[in-house]
């Protein structure tokens, strides 16, 4: 196995795209990036609008809400 660091000094939508294609590719593994506050942050939004895509079909009536019980038992 040969293990190159790659150093990318500027945070461009290029950066981003060059960093997501190397995590496709089969042989490639990334073990460590300083850009793990943005990752987080982007988990983040996306657990909100997901709670909030849950809401949203609760409000309509297209899910039932979980009770406190159900809460409990999780």
């Amino acid at each position: 196995m040969i293990m190159v660091t790659i150093k990318i000094k500027q945070n461009s939508k290029q950066a981003k795209l060059f960093l997501e294609y190397v995590k496709t590719l089969s042989f490639v593994e990334v073990l460590n990036t300083s850009g793990t506050s943005s990752n987080k942050k982007e988990k983040l939004l996306s657990d909100i609008e997901k709670g909030l895509q849950e809401v949203k079909s609760i409000r309509e009536g297209k899910t039932k809400p979980l009770s406190t019980s159900d809460l409990w038992n999780e």
